[in-house]
């Protein structure tokens, strides 16, 4: 069995903004779901490597990417 290693990142907010973030997470070792009710939004970015190291600087990346969206 291959080891693998899983982190999940949720965000909630404006509904508008979800499609914003669900872009920027929209890249390899990254499964992202938006659910919308009415204006809000639910995100929820599965990250998944076979190592711990690459786990951690897609997940960094990620929340740089968020970060740089919330800044704007």
């Amino acid at each position: 069995m291959v080891e693998a290693h899983l982190v999940t990142v949720e965000w909630s907010g404006d509904a508008a903004l979800g499609t914003v973030y669900l872009a920027a997470a929209s890249r390899p070792h990254c499964k992202a779901r938006l659910s919308e009710t009415g204006t809000q939004a639910q995100l929820t970015v599965e990250v998944r490597h076979t190592s711990l190291q690459e786990l951690r600087n897609i997940v960094d990346e990620l929340l740089v990417a968020f970060a740089d969206i919330e800044g704007e």
